[in-house]
């Protein structure tokens, strides 16, 4: 396992976005934090910290918060084999109902993940007596005896889930079932995601949150957001500014130039986007289950329904072909899918793959590619959560959203944004083009859209209920 270095990040940063009842009970419950975990290291170990990757994005400020809280937090990510990840892959498929490649979960593959985490343990030293490991998703669930064994509170932390996983969902959680006996509570975000076999009284749900002052969220002016959408090369334009500051999360002042810097070059098609258009924009990971494929189909089928001046842009993280196949797949069909559709509409549709070797660069882009654009859409067949949803909805953009999983738990259907059957294409086209018609009744959803975030979805909320989890866990332990 490899150690992340986190700056410590400002509670009062944080609470300037928050009124004065929610900045009093901020500071109780750190005060209650310090006498839960006085004397103990909080370890939190994800499989990794790469760009888009939604356990890291939550990870970081929290962590970051609790450091600078005087809290003995560390933060660890496993090292793990290409084979490793291809059952890492097949288990998260599985929990959200889908067969994945179609490949095994039987003893071989048992064999692998755990000779990887029983490798990636034995290099972890310092756990001692009485503190507590935080470990996130299937790919950690393994890890769980070991640090048990070293006298740890273990608690398990599930992003994934779906309302019906399914066949493929009951191979998954058996996968698991074993790890988790070792673990003292799970943690799931929506309470229809608790596992087959855990206890509710051993099972607490929390939503995730986003950080409004990392990279991804923070404030851009609209000529800042359009100098990085130009200078990044996905849209035409003249940059008004030929360098964008901003501050990454260790604290220290960097800019966006040009394209061709150390960060790399943007890939994808149809790029960039032209001046003038009215664009509908999704961001997500290169899955299958984003539907990031179909929406191509969607948008191609629909555009009589929506206004001629209409592009969509699909936007995600470029893949590294040796450690990410699935993504490279999918990032691969979907180009095909854009190739296969009549020059009138492929010349509407772009894909942009945003290079993800300086994560914070890419944080940067994405935020302000959601910036500048008309609607935010994230139509995802199966969504466990969706975090990029209440990102846009923090930058008040207007959002069209399907109705799955956690985003409707973040969405207000008509009042904070859009949300459709994610099999209804005619209800999707209907949904933008209403927005991209009626500017001001876009415009009053992204306002209370960023109202509703700043209440429920910012790391205030989800700290205070994480003392709660943790105390509760101390406590069974």
């Amino acid at each position: 396992m490899r150690t992340i270095d986190v700056a410590p990040l400002h509670l009062a940063d944080l609470a300037s976005h928050l009124d004065e009842v929610a900045t009093r009970r901020l500071r109780d419950g750190v005060e209650a934090a310090h006498g839960l975990l006085d004397g103990r290291t909080v370890w939190t170990v994800t499989p990794n910290a790469s760009a888009g990757s939604g356990p890291a994005e939550i990870v970081a400020p929290i962590v970051g918060y609790a450091i600078e809280q005087g809290i003995d937090a560390r933060w660890l990510i496993l090292d793990a084999p290409a084979e490793f990840l291809t059952i890492s892959a097949r288990l998260h498929a599985g929990i959200h109902g889908d067969r994945g490649d179609g490949g095994r979960l039987g003893e071989k593959q048992r064999d692998i993940y755990e000779h990887v985490l029983s490798s990636n343990a034995e290099n972890v030293e310092g756990v001692r007596d009485g503190d507590v490991v935080i470990l996130h998703d299937p790919p950690t669930a393994g890890l769980a005896r070991f640090f048990k064994a070293a006298g740890a509170t273990v608690v398990w932390r599930c992003h994934l889930g779906t309302q019906d996983a399914g066949e493929a969902g009951q191979h998954a959680w058996a996968f698991l079932d074993r790890y988790l006996e070792d673990t003292d509570l799970t943690v799931v975000s929506c309470e229809e995601y608790r596992p087959p076999f855990t206890e509710v009284e051993r099972c607490a749900v929390i939503p995730p949150s986003i950080n409004p002052d990392s990279p991804k969220n923070q404030v851009l002016g609209l000529d800042e957001a359009w100098s990085v959408a130009r200078l990044s090369g996905v849209f035409a334009g003249e940059p008004p500014f030929e360098a964008v500051p901003f501050v990454r999360e260790d604290g220290r002042p960097d800019a966006i130039r040009a394209t061709a810097d150390a960060a790399g070059q943007v890939t994808g098609v149809n790029l960039p986007v032209p001046l003038g258009s009215r664009v509908v924009t999704q961001v997500s990971r290169w899955d299958p289950l984003k539907g990031m494929e179909e929406l191509v189909e969607v948008f191609a089928a629909h555009l009589a329904d929506l206004p001629e001046d209409t592009h969509l842009l699909l936007v995600g993280p470029q893949p590294d072909p040796d450690r990410e196949a699935q993504a490279q797949r999918v990032l691969e069909e979907v180009l095909e899918a854009v190739d296969l559709l009549p020059r009138s509409a492929a010349r509407r549709v772009h894909v942009a793959a945003i290079p993800a070797r300086d994560r914070e660069v890419n944080a940067v882009t994405v935020n302000a590619l959601q910036r500048v654009s008309t609607v935010v859409t994230q139509r995802s067949l199966v969504e466990a959560f969706g975090l990029t949803v209440a990102e846009a909805m923090w930058k008040k953009a207007p959002v069209v959203a399907s109705a799955v999983g956690g985003i409707r738990d973040q969405v207000e259907d008509g009042l904070t944004g859009c949300l459709v059957d994610p099999g209804d294409g005619a209800a999707w086209a209907s949904a933008v083009s209403s927005l991209l018609l009626f500017p001001e009744r876009a415009s009053e959803m992204g306002q209370a859209a960023h109202e509703s975030v700043r209440r429920s979805f910012l790391p205030d909320r989800h700290m205070l209920q994480l003392i709660d989890v943790l105390a509760q866990a101390i406590d069974i332990a």
